[in-house]
């Protein structure tokens, strides 16, 4: 019996020493802009799971509490937001957990060591639309590839249609009906596919898209309608016959331009590639990055294209850039163009060095699997989306591209999920972004072909293009849409409602098969829905009101 007893004090006692506070179960680096932000006034800090119960960060002798922002399996994580600061500060954080208490750093103070980061401010939570030229309009005919496939035919492997930057400008007046601010214009340079991924020449406009004069007069119209307009690049690789490639693979170890590439053995076999490819293609050679030839090569065609008055690039499609070249590419273009923006598909590089926003993979999957392929509950939907926003840079979060088609293909939802998908869409934090064609329900495609956009409106879904301009009339008409206010105010896995604050928007989503009726913490007064007109009464700061399946209730408070 004794010795049951002191077995049952000692495990009594086990749990008190295992939540003691200790050092080793808190994680704060002042390298990095995940933990310190100081152009964001953000301060962040990672503990063990239920390791504390409050968190204060002083700073210049005021003690601000921080918050915890999000929680996994093994850690919490907190966060305080201050006014902005500078890399001359100094902190600390006292830690407690219930009684027990300690300073972090131990001695000392801490000081950030991280980039002082802003995008420009032109860019935060704009409207995209992305054009492939060859499937977008045709207006010249005299420059037509030899072969092209018939407009309005399905698309089919890189066969092209015949679009030019001419046709962009033709229907500049119906793009800028859409209410987009920023044309995503995909590579441009000359290739042999309709999707110019596979460059043969960086310094040359493909001649069936037209010659510079055209590009000049392009960038020029769209900048007297007041939209921006962003290049697309695919710097990490070329085309299999870029002068450089076919160097090597003429003349082998001799070539001067071996290094160029990531080559593994000689000599150069394309089947399969003993070289390193872009989407294990062996028609997608890419660069070696690490390469100060190749860093200043590349560099020097981006300075000859900003010339031209683009606003920006997009350096893509790769998910996994090489983060040494994309620091050099900032350093230098910043350096003389401080108010460019530079986006690029690796989300790893929102480091405060590299991009100033990035598109995002996952988070794409997310929207796909939760809206379109309903594979996913609300509660693990919104977990992801509130994983996906801590982990980047708040500046960049509100730069960053959303994303739901890709060059590989179009999302076409089922008609019943349609709607709260671009209703998200347009009203989540980041820059949400049109494929050409989307807005119609356009959905032809094939792997880096995307097909030929439909301008007969008889082949166009006119209610989905409405319901899409009214969303971006929203969107523009509620500036606080633009800023990185998010708030989760519901979260329902059996109805299949969330709802959530966006700083003065309520905005909730129904994807349940079923009307359902839900009660919200809001401010007391009148609220309107900006879609249907309808006006709600919040007492005792609760908003009532019922949604409907498949649909969504974008309300605002009234004045």
């Amino acid at each position: 019996m004794r010795g049951l007893f002191l077995g049952s004090l000692l495990l009594l006692l086990l749990p008190q020493l295992s939540n003691a506070l200790s050092l080793s179960d808190i994680t704060h680096n002042p390298n990095s802009i995940f933990y310190v932000n100081p152009s964001a006034g953000e301060v962040k800090l990672k503990a063990k799971r239920g390791a504390v119960t409050e968190v204060l960060v002083v700073m210049n002798a005021v003690r601000y509490p921080m918050k915890s922002v999000y929680s996994d399996a093994n850690y919490d994580y907190l966060a305080a937001t201050l006014n902005t600061f500078d890399t001359t500060v100094t902190y600390h954080f006292v830690v407690k957990h219930h009684e027990d208490s300690l300073l972090l750093p131990e001695t000392d103070e801490f000081t950030p060591n991280v980039p002082l980061f802003t995008p420009p401010s032109w860019a935060v939570g704009k409207i995209y639309y992305s054009i492939f030229t060859d499937g977008f309009y045709n207006a010249d005919n005299v420059n037509d590839p030899k072969e092209k496939r018939a407009w309005g035919k399905a698309p089919k492997n890189w066969e092209p249609y015949g679009g030019d930057l001419k046709g962009i400008i033709d229907k500049l007046a119906y793009i800028d009906s859409l209410g987009t601010d920023i044309i995503l214009l995909q590579p441009i340079f000359s290739a042999s596919s309709n999707h110019k991924f596979n460059a043969s020449d960086f310094a040359k406009i493909d001649p069936c898209f037209g010659d510079t004069m055209d590009l000049r007069n392009l960038i020029d119209q769209v900048h007297e309608k007041n939209m921006k307009i962003i290049l697309s690049v695919t710097f990490s690789h070329t085309g299999v016959d870029f002068p450089t490639f076919t160097d090597v693979e003429t003349n082998g170890a001799g070539s001067k331009y071996l290094d160029w590439y990531l080559i593994n053995t000689l000599p150069i076999k394309k089947s399969p590639p003993n070289y390193e490819c872009w989407r294990a293609d062996y028609r997608f050679p890419k660069f070696n990055l690490n390469n100060r030839q190749v860093i200043n090569y590349l560099i020097g065609y981006l300075g000859y294209w900003k010339r031209f008055g683009f606003d920006g690039f997009y350096i893509g499609e790769d998910e996994h850039l090489n983060a040494k070249f994309i620091r050099t590419l900032r350093t230098h273009l910043k350096l003389r163009y401080p108010n460019m923006l530079l986006l690029g598909s690796d989300i790893r590089l929102l480091t405060g060095e590299t991009f100033d926003g990035s598109s995002n993979k996952a988070l794409t999957d997310l929207l796909v699997n939760y809206f379109v392929k309903q594979s996913i509950p609300t509660s693990e939907f919104n977990r992801k989306l509130q994983q996906i926003l801590l982990f980047s840079p708040a500046q960049s979060n509100s730069v960053n591209l959303i994303n739901l088609s890709s060059h590989d293909m179009r999302v076409v939802p089922d008609k019943n999920s349609v709607r709260n998908l671009y209703a998200f869409i347009f009203t989540c934090v980041g820059s949400p972004v049109i494929l050409y064609g989307e807005e119609i329900a356009m959905s032809d495609y094939a792997p880096l072909n995307l097909g030929s956009f439909p301008w007969d409106i008889v082949n166009q879904d006119r209610m989905f293009l409405a319901e899409i301009k009214k969303l971006i009339r929203i969107r523009k008409s509620n500036p606080l849409i633009s800023g990185n206010t998010f708030f989760t105010l519901y979260v329902n896995d059996i109805t299949g409602i969330y709802a959530y604050d966006r700083g003065g928007l309520i905005v909730a989503l129904n994807s349940g098969d079923k009307q359902s009726f839900i009660s919200l913490p809001a401010w007391d007064g009148t609220y309107t829905d900006l879609v249907s007109g309808e006006q709600f009464t919040a007492f005792s700061q609760k908003l009532r009101f019922s949604i409907d399946s498949k649909s969504y209730r974008i309300l605002k408070r009234d004045l």
